[in-house]
């Protein structure tokens, strides 16, 4: 750790990151989404949660803690109006162009922490391109262990890990931003699943009516608070293990 163990690169000034790089050489970068969630949330909501993981994770770690990508991969919710998408390629080009910005600057590891579900998999291969082309370790995080985390749930998730705009999103958006939740216009939704969905190109989005995934209703601030600490935890320690191992190359 270093002497700063975090520090906000948006705020910095740019001495300030050479000399916290030159101590403690990583980075976080929240990854978000400008996309629907339904009638209750809003449009940035996967960006809001990130942002604020990413924050707690920083404090409880180490890293210079980089703007966030409030764009994704959103593919899926490209006929709802107001979503926004990068293409496949453009999503990973953007993030190894990030990644090598912040290389140049002296990062040696970078985490990526992911609030939408779509961006882990060009995510996976973008890592995998990186460590190929610079000295740079990468983490890809998207809630691990996070059914130990819900385990007091109300609500069933609609497909293992595959939720959205529901109790565990609505919740974490309860307890980060109440006044941007309109919990009188919660639904409960679980969209039939298909063979189609599951082996063809049938996106998240035609399943849906309201564009939520799950059970919006039983969402509280206080399961929020509970389970976002919880996650920050976790990503923390997942994050202090990667940097602890040594660096073969």
């Amino acid at each position: 750790m270093s002497k700063s163990d975090w520090l906000d690169a948006a705020t910095a000034t740019w001495p300030e990151c050479r000399e916290f790089l030159a101590d403690s050489p990583v980075a976080i970068l929240p990854l978000g989404a400008t996309e629907q969630h339904g009638p209750h949330l809003p449009q940035n909501t996967d960006t809001v949660i990130a942002e604020a993981l990413a924050t707690g994770v920083a404090r409880q770690s180490s890293g210079l803690l980089l703007p966030s990508v409030q764009v994704g991969y959103s593919w899926s919710w490209r006929d709802y109006p107001g979503t926004l998408t990068f293409s496949f390629d453009t999503f990973r080009e953007v993030v190894k162009d990030l990644a090598r910005s912040v290389y140049r600057g002296g990062c040696r590891a970078l985490m990526t922490l992911s609030g939408h579900g779509a961006n882990p998999g060009p995510l996976k291969m973008t890592a995998r391109e990186l460590v190929d082309e610079l000295n740079l370790r990468v983490l890809n995080v998207f809630y691990p262990g996070l059914d130990e985390v819900m385990a007091d749930a109300e609500s069933p998730q609609w497909a293992p890990m595959n939720f959205h705009a529901e109790e565990f999103e609505t919740s974490l958006m309860l307890y980060l931003k109440p006044d941007q939740v309109r919990m009188d216009r919660a639904v409960r939704e679980y969209p039939p699943r298909s063979a189609d969905y599951e082996m063809s190109t049938l996106p998240l989005g035609s399943l849906s009516r309201s564009g939520v995934f799950g059970d919006a209703t039983v969402a509280s601030a206080e399961k929020g608070e509970r389970w976002f600490h919880a996650c920050v935890a976790r990503m923390a320690r997942v994050w202090t293990e990667f940097l602890s191992v040594p660096d073969d190359g």
